[in-house]
């Protein structure tokens, strides 16, 4: 996808479909639904929308890894009006992820990830090496890399429990849920006995 095409999105507050080429395996089946918000170097920062059209995450998506954008679908429209809605009632953002945004919102991604080491938050993110969701909080951070504490969460979730925690190269991050409300609610579990 190139970059012209890209913002004249960005900004307009246009629900949209994104799609990925490293995640579509099903040709144009999979995306994620939101609003571009910001131009983060490689990567955009996207509002994506859960299914009833609240905020669902503050997300990053490497902008080589985006094979098309759909606007003004069907879809779009339908979405575009739960939001309206639930901006109207006050429940758009019930998790208040807006706000935790502003603290991170002009940072660059090496200041961020820094940030969310210090403070032990809960990320997602996906790699083109596997296409897997990776999760849990940050444990350690270089430039190069980056370092889940994914064991502890698969324990908690009752999953197979890999070996040890995957060092994740940061060229390899092709999605990077920055907040999330799962996220979030993962997180108060972490710290609800600090």
């Amino acid at each position: 996808m190139n970059d012209s095409n890209l913002k004249r999105h960005i900004y307009n507050n246009d629900i949209l479909e994104i799609y990925s080429k490293s995640r579509d395996n099903f040709e144009f089946e999979d995306f994620i639904l939101g609003i571009i918000v910001s131009d983060k170097n490689n990567y955009i920062l996207v509002e994506t929308l859960d299914d009833s059209g609240l905020l669902d995450s503050y997300t990053l998506l490497l902008k080589s890894d985006i094979s098309k954008i759909s606007a003004n679908t069907n879809y779009t429209k339908v979405f575009t009006n739960y939001v309206n809605n639930n901006i109207k009632n006050n429940i758009y953002d019930p998790f208040n992820l807006k706000e935790e945004m502003k603290s991170i919102w002009n940072m660059k991604i090496d200041d961020i990830i820094q940030n969310f080491l210090s403070h032990g938050k809960v990320v997602s993110l996906c790699t083109n090496i596997d296409e897997e969701f990776h999760k849990g909080n940050v444990i350690a951070y270089d430039n190069n890399y980056i370092v889940l504490d994914e064991r502890r969460y698969q324990k908690t979730f009752g999953g197979e429990v890999q070996e040890k925690n995957n060092l994740i190269r940061l060229d390899t991050i092709t999605a990077f849920d920055l907040e999330s409300k799962e996220n979030k609610l993962y997180e108060q579990y972490l710290n609800k006995d600090i």
